[in-house]
């Protein structure tokens, strides 16, 4: 799930065309394979931001992202907040 293993890898390990298994994926998943890996990955990341003192940098590669700033695009859009934001909210949550 974080490593950068392609939709195509992917289905070859499954045994299946890359459009049978994407298929197949949204199919079992009610969502696309990038879309649900995306998803899984911000997922982890969000949980990292909250419970390690690890950088965001080392958080986004750790997670599988490629850049910083990919990464912070999409977690913005997933959460409404940049990752700087979301650790500190979060923290303050805990502290309270």
């Amino acid at each position: 799930m974080f490593s950068q293993l392609t939709i195509e890898e992917l289905a070859q390990q499954t045994n299946l065309s890359v459009s049978s298994f994407k298929r197949e994926f949204t199919k079992l998943y009610n969502d696309t394979p990038a879309n649900y890996i995306k998803t899984k990955r911000l997922e982890k990341a969000a949980e990292l931001l909250i419970f390690s003192n690890e950088l965001i940098s080392d958080i986004a590669f750790n997670c599988g992202f490629n850049n910083v700033p990919n990464f912070t695009r999409s977690f913005n859009e997933k959460y409404k907040v940049s990752p700087t934001k979301y650790r500190l909210n979060q923290n303050d949550k805990y502290l309270n």
